[in-house]
């Protein structure tokens, strides 16, 4: 159904982070089918598993407002992923295919759920993630807040010596 130039004009990610090969099923605002086939002599880490996912739920939530320029058209954020759990590894060769369902969607903000497979095997499922748009403006004021104020308590003192009492009884 999509192959990986149409998924370039949905999403800002280019190669080598472009982690979704096609989209093989998509339902507008409700579900998509989308894979990656892992190449190389490495399993799949994790952390580029749930990425991979991550992406493919992009694609569902921009599909209708295609976004390829950051500067313009804003930055995907994840906000909180909630209750993954990961399986097996997904090993050179293997595609893994993401199933993303949306749950919700309000203004700028969506929630969504899903699952990877390989064949019948899950190897990840996210109980949520919650991700938003926002501009380049908005992320820069935080940041630039975020690096004005204290994120800390500041470091303790070296604690006084316990005075030695004189005299007093061993």
């Amino acid at each position: 159904m999509m192959g990986i130039e149409e998924i370039r004009r949905i999403i800002p990610h280019r190669p080598p982070m472009l982690l979704v090969d096609r989209v093989t099923e998509l339902v507008p605002r409700r579900r998509l089918v989308g894979s990656l086939t892992v190449t190389g002599d490495r399993p799949l880490p994790m952390s580029l598993l749930l990425e991979s996912w991550g992406q493919a739920a992009l694609v569902l939530i921009r599909h209708d407002r295609p976004m390829p320029d950051v500067l313009t058209d804003g930055v995907p954020v994840a906000g909180v992923f909630e209750r993954i759990r990961f399986g097996r590894p997904v090993l050179p060769g293997e595609t893994v295919e993401h199933h993303v369902t949306m749950t919700r969607l309000v203004a700028d903000t969506a929630f969504v759920t899903g699952e990877s497979v390989v064949g019948s095997t899950v190897v990840l499922r996210v109980g949520r993630l919650v991700g938003a748009m926002r501009s380049v403006e908005s992320l820069r004021a935080s940041l630039d807040a975020a690096t004005r104020e204290p994120h800390a308590v500041a470091p303790a003192q070296p604690a006084e010596p316990a005075p030695v009492a004189s005299g007093a009884a061993r």
